[in-house]
Formats: C-alpha cells, structure tokens, sequence
C-alpha cells in the first residue's frame, strides 16, 4: 500500500483490503466477535472501521491479519 494516502475511517472492503484479508473473512470474524472492532454510525448502516482499530487488531496476533 505504498503511496497511498490513508483516511481515517474505511467500510468493510476497504479494511479487508488494509488488513490483507478477503471481504467474506472479514465478515465472518466480524459475525463471530473474533474480528476488529467496528462502529454502525447512529446504530445502523454498513460497519466502519477506525484505522487505529484495525491497525491495534493487527498487532494482536491474529492469524488472520497476513503479514
């Protein structure tokens, strides 16, 4: 992802794409509570990630997030 400028917040194929995970995996782990926290603002709508988040769940360990 060299080159890229980094926003803040990402929707779901934009944090798979950050966390080098598939679009279905990340939903799966998001379903199963094993996944990077995500935010529905005002309680609804589609998830969105903080990049701090997905960058803390990284760092986690998780076997998911390739390096």
């Amino acid at each position: 992802m060299t080159g890229k400028i980094f926003k803040r917040f990402y929707n779901t194929e934009q944090a798979a794409e950050y966390c080098n995970l598939t679009v279905r995996r990340l939903q799966n782990l998001r379903y199963e509570g094993k996944g990077p926290k995500c935010h529905r603002p005002g309680g609804e709508g589609h998830p969105q990630y903080d990049r701090d988040d997905l960058d803390r769940w990284m760092k986690g360990g998780s076997p998911d997030a390739k390096e």
